[in-house]
């Protein structure tokens, strides 16, 4: 067991890492790091009554000048709950650490990640975010989110939604609360970052029925989870992208395995005001071929398209082409090719760059 307290710590201590790789750690009754500015805590088994000591060191009693903390693979009593005050913390990350309740009063925090943490309460205080992750882990459903009201500063968030769920979930669609319950604080979002997860395109859809029209969002990346069943994840991209009419940039992170096979009519996916399209993980299938042509299709102001190929899948081999040439039809040009990445860009986008580099 290492004891805090015991450890030596500089007066003029700024940054602090300490990574005990499962051990336990006894913390003190009171402890003041006057310096700190910079805390992380890694890879922790925190003794049996502590919890409510980790939230006093990490608050501005003990820390006074902590402005960015990270917390990651903590082992804590799970029926407890930390509070965490601290009145100049801007950066907040908090990793694997499980309790029955998190809450938060930090006034001028600007970054908050919280990812793989089971939590029955989420409580935020922290109107100056800029930016916002928030991922609940497969299996663990976030009983209550209170945010003190709204988050008008933040601008970039990241999510992770169902898709899809049968049609009389144990839980009923309560999987998407905290992330609709953001999307209505975060009014002034303009990038979202989000991980879809799903079942069956069988099941109910969870995107359309939800999400709301998301018209201030001008950049979106999706990202599919193995979770989901071959062919089944097209269904649920559809939807999601019905909700969005002012995208500028468009970005998409498909599985190995997984076919993009839509299910709405492309009608109903508005891709006008979009310049910028990113594909990853693509297989070379028709499918994939297909969407991209329906897109092009609708994205009449495109300046720029960048795919590549997952190198696991063989199929791409004979299909690179394919997509090359229905690009060049669009009116683009090649401006980067390999063997498994392809990036084109409107005759338009080209000559005026090589205009600005002879201007330049």
């Amino acid at each position: 067991m290492v004891v805090l307290d015991e450890l030596h710590s500089p007066v003029k201590l700024e940054t602090m890492r300490l990574a005990l790789g499962g051990k336990s750690l006894r913390l003190p009754n009171t402890m003041k790091l006057a310096s700190l500015t910079d805390l992380s805590l890694e890879g922790i088994k925190i003794v049996k009554g502590g919890v409510h000591l980790l939230g006093r060191l990490v608050s501005s009693v003990s820390c006074p000048h902590l402005e960015k903390l990270r917390m990651s693979k903590l082992w804590l009593d799970f029926n407890e709950e930390i509070r965490l005050e601290a009145d100049v913390l801007s950066e907040l990350w908090v990793e694997h650490v499980n309790v029955m309740s998190l809450q938060l009063r930090t006034p001028h925090l600007k970054v908050l990640h919280i990812d793989s943490c089971h939590h029955k309460v989420l409580r935020v205080s922290a109107l100056r975010l800029e930016e916002l992750a928030l991922f609940i882990p497969l299996g663990c459903t976030l009983r209550s989110l209170e945010v003190d009201g709204d988050l008008p500063c933040v601008r970039n968030l990241k999510l992770c939604l169902w898709s899809h769920l049968p049609p009389d979930p144990p839980d009923g669609e309560a999987e998407n609360d905290a992330g609709m319950l953001l999307l209505k604080h975060c009014s002034s979002v303009t990038c979202l970052h989000i991980t879809l997860d799903g079942r069956k395109s069988t099941y109910v859809d969870l995107i359309k029925s939800r999400v709301p029209h998301l018209p201030h969002i001008t950049s979106l990346i999706v990202n599919v989870s193995f979770m989901l069943e071959r062919h089944d994840f097209g269904v649920g991209v559809a939807s999601l992208l019905t909700r969005f009419n002012n995208l500028r940039r468009l970005s998409m992170h498909l599985p190995s395995f997984l076919s993009l096979t839509i299910g709405h009519p492309m009608h109903e996916i508005s891709m006008a005001h979009v310049q910028e399209v990113e594909l990853t993980g693509l297989t070379g299938t028709d499918c994939e071929l297909w969407f991209m042509k329906a897109m092009l299709a609708s994205a009449a102001g495109l300046c720029k398209v960048a795919i590549s190929f997952n190198p696991q899948c063989g199929q791409h081999l004979g299909k690179m082409d394919a997509f090359e040439r229905m690009l060049l039809d669009e009116g683009m040009l090649t401006s980067h090719r390999e063997a498994l990445m392809l990036t084109c860009h409107s005759w338009a986008s080209r000559n005026f760059w090589r205009l600005y580099a002879l201007m330049s």
